[in-house]
């Protein structure tokens, strides 16, 4: 019995520090989430992208299965009327940095949708960046 209890402690220990979770991806989409909308109109969507690499990544364009047209937008407020402008360039997040995209700021328009969104549906969403990766996150539907 002894050497089969070393052999498990041979074995084992180098581990014993490991982990058992998953590795970080490189490029994480967290907490996304969509407004509810019918079908052929258009919704938005909110999310975190972090970048944990040690180089600035790009975004490119969005796009979904579900929709006709994606595009990045960004609310203001101009003389006291709010305001919603496309953002037209690809938007650089630094390394170890973040791009938040939330209600009354950037966000994803997702327009011309080909299904209608209920609470609890999943839209999913790919976004593309300049260095040809692609990274898809599905955004849950709930009302604000």
């Amino acid at each position: 019995m002894r050497p089969i209890v070393m052999l498990f402690v041979a074995v084992l220990a180098p581990c014993a520090g490991c982990s058992m979770r998953a590795p970080v991806p490189s490029i994480e989409v967290r907490d996304a989430w969509a407004r509810p909308a019918d079908s052929a109109a258009t919704t938005a969507a909110y999310f975190t992208v972090l970048n944990h690499e040690k180089a600035t990544v790009t975004l490119q364009s969005e796009s979904s299965p579900f929709a006709g047209s994606v595009s990045l937008h960004e609310s203001m407020e101009m003389d006291g009327m709010a305001h919603m402008m496309p953002v037209t360039a690809p938007v650089a997040i630094a390394a170890a940095d973040s791009l938040v995209l939330k209600a009354g700021a950037r966000h994803l328009m997702v327009m011309e949708l080909t299904r209608r969104l209920t609470a609890g549906d999943s839209l999913p969403l790919l976004l593309r960046f300049t260095d040809g990766r692609d990274v898809r996150a599905v955004a849950i539907v709930r009302a604000p």
